[in-house]
């Protein structure tokens, strides 16, 4: 009996088993689950545009270098120049749109040319490291020179004309103060002192409560040429005459030119020079002295005469003699001092007189 019950328990065991091993047979196994979607492929990235990668150095160094810094370097200053003389049309009759002018084209060119040198100073490195050093050292040298232009070109053309534009602003101290003064009854308006910027407005407003000046006279070292050429062209229009008794120089000639008759005191002098402003370029150099041999041509002058005008130096001055100036009719008369008036003799007074002994 134990063994019947032995065989019994080994056969529920092997039927276990059997079923279990049945189980697993391929046949009988659960479906396969379905797969899990798969994530959505990411945005593919937007290609680099081309100043990026010119900022990189990604570019060949050929490219680099002659089309983005050359060719669009030239654009790019024609553009600012475009732009510079839109601005400053009248600039020297607006200090304020003169400076917004001056920032922007100096931003411009130094924006431009650190994404410019930079970049090709990036592309010549990757040139050399491929092997081919000769172009990519010709390349860092000359940016390297660029570079050093761009600093002497800040030093020296843009710090100082920022500084003379913010010194017009500031009132043109260094041209000393100015006066009015009415003078003979109304008749003549004295200006004497520095021209600086607002002069013409104040001259105006001094003419139009003057309804019986006939003269102006001027002693002035000079000062701001556009303030000059203002100041004339209302003296030119009320049909005034102008007079120097001391000295009128510079600047102050355009504003004695405008008289329409033109007096000066035999011992004054008028003096010309070239025109300067701080941060001049040789170009604006040779602008400024065309510039102003036209005006005094304007003036009815001789080229020669306008030519002699501006030859003197900034810091020097020329002093035409009395017979130049009356030949060329910058004078139209020539005013002599006037002699001193005879003292006449005290009258002799017999009753006061003492008495002279007689000889006997």
């Amino acid at each position: 009996m134990t063994h019947a019950l032995h065989d019994s328990l080994m056969d529920d065991a092997s039927e276990t088993s059997a079923f279990g091993h049945a189980a697993d047979a391929p046949g009988l196994a659960p479906p396969p689950l379905p797969p899990a979607p798969l994530p959505p492929p990411l945005p593919r990235a937007p290609a680099q545009n081309v100043f990026v990668r010119h900022w990189r150095g990604e570019l060949s160094l050929a490219r680099s270098y002659w089309v983005n810094h050359l060719v669009l370097g030239i654009c790019v200053g024609v553009s600012l120049a475009a732009l510079a003389a839109a601005i400053n049309h009248r600039a020297a009759e607006q200090p304020v749109r003169w400076l917004i002018s001056l920032g922007l084209t100096w931003g411009g060119i130094i924006l431009f040319s650190l994404w410019a040198m930079v970049g090709v100073w990036r592309a010549a490195t990757a040139y050399r490291r491929s092997g081919k050093r000769f172009w990519g050292a010709a390349a860092k040298v000359t940016i390297g020179l660029g570079l050093l232009n761009l600093v002497y070109s800040l030093c020296v053309v843009a710090i100082p004309q920022t500084s003379g534009v913010l010194e017009i602003l500031a009132g043109d101290k260094r041209l000393g103060p100015h006066h009015f003064k009415v003078m003979n009854n109304g008749t003549m308006l004295d200006f004497s002192g520095g021209i600086s910027f607002g002069t013409a407005r104040e001259f105006e407003t001094m003419l139009n409560a003057m309804d019986n000046v006939r003269t102006v006279r001027l002693n002035s070292i000079g000062g701001r040429i556009a303030e000059a050429q203002k100041i004339s062209d209302l003296i030119r229009a009320r049909r005034l005459s102008t007079y120097v008794t001391q000295q009128c120089l510079s600047a102050c000639t355009i504003v004695f030119l405008g008289g329409r008759q033109r007096y000066l005191f035999a011992s004054a002098r008028l003096g010309f020079h070239q025109s300067y402003f701080r941060g001049q370029t040789a170009a604006d150099k040779r602008l400024g002295i065309a510039r102003e041999e036209a005006r005094l041509e304007h003036f009815g002058l001789s080229r020669a005469f306008a030519e002699h005008a501006n030859a003197a130096g900034p810091t020097g001055m020329w002093f035409p003699g009395q017979s130049e100036l009356l030949s060329e009719h910058v004078v139209t008369m020539i005013i002599q001092p006037r002699p001193p008036k005879p003292v006449k003799p005290a009258p002799f007074n017999t009753a006061s007189a003492a008495p002279v002994a007689q000889a006997r």
